[in-house]
């Protein structure tokens, strides 16, 4: 498997796999500029244009994405190769070095520089390194692992379709939006209070939601994970104005992404209300 470096911009990590280079990491270490997330420049017509010539005049750049991102849980692998989605709080979106390069430049002059430089030599250390491993016993188990995460790829790009054939019949069956009870935010305001989130987001983990006095910090939301109209406090939860925006504009791929930490959150909730009724002696649901 091909290993993960980490290069250093002004203190910040930045993963390196092989040919593809983390974009979260970069947004962060170019100071996470706001819109300018990597789901944000995606969608540019430019950043297409680049991508639809790339992928016509770049030699197989989906292969070096699979051979690259496999130790990931990848949720997608676009279809040109070029951009790689996973999970999970040390996940994020994953880019061939060609495109991260363009969107080092979209995100700063400063950056871009330090990309030009840096990348391009720990590229040309990790070739040396490869050109100098011929082991073939090496080759043949990073193969093998290739085609297992290529077929965990398609079961995981299933199960986000299927969710979001959910979300589309919630639609229709639904309807209008509920907002949270008063009861149900201060349950969700609890749970973000206690432990491990400790008044922190809890779906980055980085920005606080809640005040030290436990009040809602300006720009939070209470977020409906599922759908608009289910809105017990075990189907939302309190996040920071970055990751609402991100889970409301970026489509239901993005959201399906972020079901760990919501499941994270959501045990945290059952389990309050469940010593709620206890405490009040009622039964156990």
């Amino acid at each position: 498997m091909t290993p993960t470096s980490i290069l250093s911009y002004q203190g910040r990590p930045i993963r390196l796999r092989g040919t593809m280079l983390n974009l979260t990491d970069m947004w962060r270490a170019a100071g996470s500029p706001e819109y300018r997330r990597p789901i944000h420049w995606l969608v540019l017509d430019e950043t297409t244009r680049f991508r639809t010539h790339a992928q016509a005049h770049w030699t197989d750049p989906e292969g070096e994405a699979r051979q690259n991102i496999i130790q990931d849980d990848i949720i997608r692998l676009d279809p040109d190769g070029f951009v790689a989605t996973t999970r999970g709080r040390h996940g994020g979106t994953w880019a061939h070095w060609q495109l991260a390069l363009s969107y080092a430049r979209y995100l700063s002059p400063e950056f871009h520089l330090w990309c030009n430089a840096v990348v391009r030599a720990a590229l040309a250390w990790h070739d040396d390194r490869a050109a100098a491993d011929p082991d073939p016993l090496r080759r043949h188990l990073a193969q093998q692992f290739r085609d297992l995460h290529a077929r965990l790829d398609t079961l995981e790009r299933h199960a986000a379709d299927l969710m979001f054939l959910q979300l589309s019949a919630q639609e229709l069956v639904l309807g209008n939006r509920l907002e949270f009870t008063g009861l149900g935010r201060s349950v969700i305001v609890k749970a973000v209070a206690a432990e491990p989130f400790g008044g922190q987001c809890p779906c980055c983990l980085r920005e606080r939601v809640l005040t030290e006095a436990g009040r809602v910090v300006s720009g939070a939301e209470f977020d409906h994970f599922f759908h608009r109209s289910l809105n017990k406090p075990e189907h939302g939860w309190l996040i920071c104005a970055a990751c609402h925006a991100e889970l409301t504009h970026g489509g239901y791929l993005v959201r399906f992404m972020r079901v760990p930490e919501f499941r994270a959150f959501q045990s945290v909730v059952l389990e309050h209300r469940r010593r709620e009724r206890t405490a009040a002696g009622e039964p156990a649901a």
